[in-house]
């Protein structure tokens, strides 16, 4: 076992002179080695704790005045990192530090009580296939899901997903007593530090001799790495050992690298832009950095013995020039008032790899509501229709359809009646239609007649730049129109005309928006039409082809109810209750707006998935649905589907894209709608 001093007894006047002038607080014990650390602050934001591991010493744990206030001994502790409000199923919750237990191939949580004694208590280890150097944790920030990621000298990088079991933090996934990963990548050299943002969803990881890569740090949201910065001569590092990020108000930040030749190094959260670097008096190599309630702590393992000590954010600015104003810890960042629902199911993937699935609606089967069919696009492909098991009935391969919308009980032209579906096919840039029935080969083309007809295809010919969003009305007396729109900002309103030889379009009128559309639903009831400029707001229009061409708005971009990208929106539509629900990409949630309340904000809510059934939750979607017929017994108030950009097996395998399912009781319940 190491030996500790009392700073007093460890370091001479003279150097304490030489520590730092910056640093009016220093950690009153030292050890021989310290690894790394996080900090806790409490709910009420007047304290906080430095929890420090120690190699063979252990875990210190350090109040704001650098006084040890507990020590743990008998462990090898590698890593540390804090989050907040784990919580059990019953909803108990704690607050926990993760420690990596090198000596027992495990990890090891604490609850972080916040007593002035002993703040800290073991709650369970987990056994792991490797050997920890550290560890960081992601807090998903609407559903508090918490997972654990482990790195390893070897360069792997392994991800659990922790539960709350009574008193006891666990995986959720094991075999033979050995925790499984959710996700498993191997970034090449030798391993330094990592930590999470948990608001981008962003997994930076310190590779000592090469860079900071940036991983997507959702199990569920696996993006493609990049990175931060990378060693001279190609970029501004050296030799990389620990890593942290400072979260500021209104979304601003800094990550902070302590690089052992270059000193402290810092990028723009956002950008990734290189700010500024500083030296510390007395820390002639800059190991350690850990982001604390109103400033830093840096370790100083120059000091005969080290010690943490303390710089305040002032004293930061002032050797940095960068401002570190209105510091947050991770329990604020947290999307308020977010709800979370559990998707009930999904569909079978497409066929088509990478960006594919986006939009989708539903055929209602009037004489047996169970049977009814979802009709979805494969945007690289064709049209597939699936049953509410989301089984895939058929895939009718055609074109590029990007998105898809229908309408029941429209006259043939024959004296009989159909379902009229339309979609936007970025083929040849033109508006393709089908009828859907109950057959087994449900989707079939409709052809196009007439003066706008394309050669290579009976379909319309759209004149928008490139076709993307599209949706479908029925006007007061059963017309029913297709509204296209392009990337430009313009839509056409065509209207159709079916006939015994097939259907007729009419371009109507145009009207636009300043800039890139996609999502639209038309209200048949109001005669209006909402339409999602992606970055800026979702506006209205009159969907009357005689009607005014003036945008009204709607809802902008707010970063907190709508974050851009706003992409699919759609009507769940009762005798007694009507909301619009728009797809906020930006933050992975669904806002919902009363229609009969003045358009008021009811809530959000985020789509999660359900282990057990080895269906996982939505991310970054695009298109959304809602139906609120009663679809059977599984789907008595109708459902709600949205596109899932990472869809992933029950195993954790990236998979091609899908659709998810939510029984619209589950949402109705959450934000304790009518």
């Amino acid at each position: 076992m190491f030996k500790r001093h009392l700073l007093a007894t460890a370091i001479s006047s003279a150097m304490l002179a030489s520590v730092s002038a910056h640093a009016a607080v220093i950690s009153e014990t030292t050890y021989e080695d310290i690894a790394d650390a996080a900090t806790w602050v409490s709910k009420d934001t007047t304290k906080s704790l430095l929890i420090a591991t120690l190699e063979g010493d252990g875990i210190a744990v350090f109040n704001e005045q650098g006084k040890e206030i507990q020590h743990i001994e008998g462990i090898e502790a590698l890593g540390a990192d804090v989050r907040y409000s784990l919580t059990d199923d019953n909803g108990a919750s704690m607050d926990i530090v993760a420690i990596g237990l090198p000596d027992e191939d495990s990890l090891g949580f604490y609850k972080i009580t916040g007593d002035a004694k002993h703040p800290l208590s073991s709650v369970g280890t987990i056994n792991i296939d490797a050997t920890p150097e550290g560890v960081c944790l992601y807090q998903h920030p609407t559903s508090g899901q918490i997972t654990a990621t482990a790195y390893t000298e070897d360069g792997d990088l392994l991800q659990y997903k922790l539960i709350l079991d009574g008193d006891t933090v666990k995986s959720r996934f094991n075999d033979g007593g050995v925790a499984e990963p959710v996700r498993h990548a191997n970034v090449g050299g030798e391993l330094s530090g990592c930590i999470v943002d948990d608001q981008s969803g962003t997994l930076y990881v310190a590779e000592q001799n090469i860079g900071v890569w940036k991983y997507g740090a959702d199990a569920e949201n696996v993006k493609d790495r990049a990175f931060l910065d990378v060693v001279e001569p190609h970029g501004k590092l050296e030799e990389i050992e620990n890593i942290d990020l400072a979260i500021q108000e209104g979304g601003k930040g800094v990550v902070l690298i302590a690089d052992e030749g270059k000193g402290f190094n810092l990028y723009d959260r956002n950008s990734g832009e290189f700010l500024a670097k500083f030296d510390v008096e007395g820390v002639e190599e800059a190991k350690l950095v850990t982001t604390a309630r109103n400033g830093i702590w840096i370790g100083n393992t120059e000091a005969n013995e080290p010690v943490y000590q303390f710089m305040s954010a002032d004293e930061f600015k002032s050797l940095s020039g960068v401002s570190l104003a209105g510091l947050q810890s991770n329990r604020d960042i947290k999307v308020a008032g977010v709800k979370v629902v559990t998707a009930s199911g999904e569909t079978d993937a497409v066929d088509s790899k990478g960006d594919a699935a986006d939009d989708s609606t539903i055929w209602f089967n009037e004489s047996n509501p169970a049977k009814s069919l979802i009709i979805a696009t494969d945007k690289k492909g064709g049209l597939l229709a699936y049953d509410l098991d989301g089984n895939e009935v058929q895939f009718f391969e055609e074109g590029r359809p990007n998105n898809v919308d229908l309408r029941q009980n429209i006259d043939d032209g024959k004296g009989g009646k159909i379902t009229l579906a339309a979609a936007s096919n970025r083929d040849l840039n033109t508006v393709t239609l089908y009828t859907i029935d109950g057959s087994d080969t449900p989707i079939k083309l409709l052809p196009a007649i007439g003066d706008n007809v394309h050669d290579e295809s009976p379909e319309f010919i759209s004149n928008v730049d490139v076709v993307y969003g599209l949706c479908m009305g029925q006007g007061e007396d059963g017309t029913p129109y297709v509204f296209v729109n392009g990337k430009d900002g313009t839509t056409e309103q065509w209207k159709i005309t079916l006939t015994k030889d097939g259907a007729k379009g009419d371009i109507v009128r145009t009207f636009s928006v300043e800039s890139q559309p996609e999502g639209c639903v038309v209200d048949d009831e109001t005669q209006t039409i909402y339409v999602g400029e992606e970055d800026e707001a979702i506006w209205t229009f009159d969907a009357r082809e005689n009607g005014s061409t003036k945008a009204k708005l709607f809802a902008a971009v707010d970063g907190k109810h709508l974050v851009d990208d706003i992409e699919g929106v759609t009507i769940y539509e009762t005798d007694q209750v009507r909301y619009l629900i728009a797809s906020s990409q930006g933050n992975n949630t669904y806002a919902v707006y009363d229609m009969n309340d003045n358009n008021q904000y009811k809530g959000s809510f985020a789509i999660i998935g359900d282990d057990d059934k080895g269906i996982d939750g939505t991310s970054d979607t695009d298109g959304v649905h809602a139906f609120s017929g009663n679809l059977g017994s599984a789907y008595p108030n109708g459902m709600f589907i949205a596109q899932d950009w990472y869809n992933i097996n029950d195993e954790y395998e990236l998979k091609k894209q899908n659709f998810k399912m939510v029984d619209w009781r589950e949402i109705q319940s959450a934000l304790k709608l009518k």
